[in-house]
């Protein structure tokens, strides 16, 4: 109704915005900015922000941009991720059926990455969005996965609200080399 008074072409402020249409506003670009440096050097970053800010639309962009001869984005977003299903949903966007135990996953998803890494030349980009939600358990997990390749690579991006960045600063779960955007 509207679209036709003001004679817009779509929908303004839709969800499934092209992200070639996204405003490119200063945070927006730092941000990227931010995130394709983490990618380069395998780094791990944690994207902190209120809720309803475009953390995940931002992520929308960057996967859009990712140079796809290089990288290998894989994107997991789940409220009650557990490590065995952790590993089961990389290791299908890989391609792979995942072992059922989790040590054997978790072997199995990194000779996959090593594969990948040196096979195809291709380095892997992991998103764990809404990552707030994840428990104890979870957060340990990603904690050890940080120890890649004996704490040389860390293939993966978190967006986190600031509530669980407090919770990841407590020494439980204190993670160290984060790359904060």
């Amino acid at each position: 109704m509207f679209e036709a008074f003001y004679s817009l072409e779509k929908t303004p402020f839709s969800r499934d915005i092209p992200t070639k249409e996204l405003y490119p506003s200063f945070m927006l670009e730092e941000t990227l900015g931010r995130l394709n440096y983490a990618a380069e050097r395998q780094l791990f970053a944690v994207i902190t922000g209120d809720c309803g800010t475009g953390k995940t639309t931002t992520l929308r962009r960057f996967k859009d941009e990712l140079d796809p001869g290089r990288f290998s984005f894989m994107y997991l977003a789940d409220s009650k991720l557990t490590p065995r299903h952790f590993y089961k949903g990389l290791l299908e966007q890989l391609g792979c059926e995942s072992k059922f135990y989790r040590g054997d996953a978790k072997r199995q998803l990194h000779r996959e990455v090593e594969l990948m890494r040196g096979i195809q030349r291709l380095q892997p980009v992991v998103v764990v969005d809404e990552a707030h939600l994840l428990d104890k358990e979870m957060l340990e997990e990603l904690r050890f996965l940080l120890n890649f390749r004996m704490d040389a690579q860390s293939p993966m991006v978190l967006p986190l609200t600031p509530k669980a960045r407090k919770m990841m600063a407590l020494p439980v779960h204190k993670l160290t080399d984060i790359m904060t955007i």
